[in-house]
């Protein structure tokens, strides 16, 4: 499950969710190990919890998403080391 979720409205990119992980220490390994586990379990019947399209996701100080925003609830998260965003469905 994802450290942190926020929801960000009205983006030029629609409704996003941006989910912070803390993968540490960070490897694209490891953090597909994280992103599979959250998968199942959002993806489990009665879970209620949203997974959908990715568009952007890896180590936070790569994103190319939404940067500022994505800054700026960083800082609510500052131990988290990846991120993904998707849109919300």
């Amino acid at each position: 499950m994802a450290d942190r979720i926020f929801r960000l409205s009205n983006t030029p990119l629609g409704t996003v969710l941006v989910k912070f992980y803390q993968v540490d220490p960070y490897s694209d390994e490891e953090f597909q190990r994280v992103r599979a586990r959250d998968f199942l379990q959002a993806t489990l019947p009665g879970s209620g919890q949203p997974w959908g399209f990715a568009l952007c996701q890896g180590r936070v100080a790569a994103n190319n998403v939404l940067p500022e925003a994505v800054a700026r609830l960083h800082a609510q998260c500052p131990y988290c080391t990846a991120v993904r965003i998707e849109r919300a469905g």
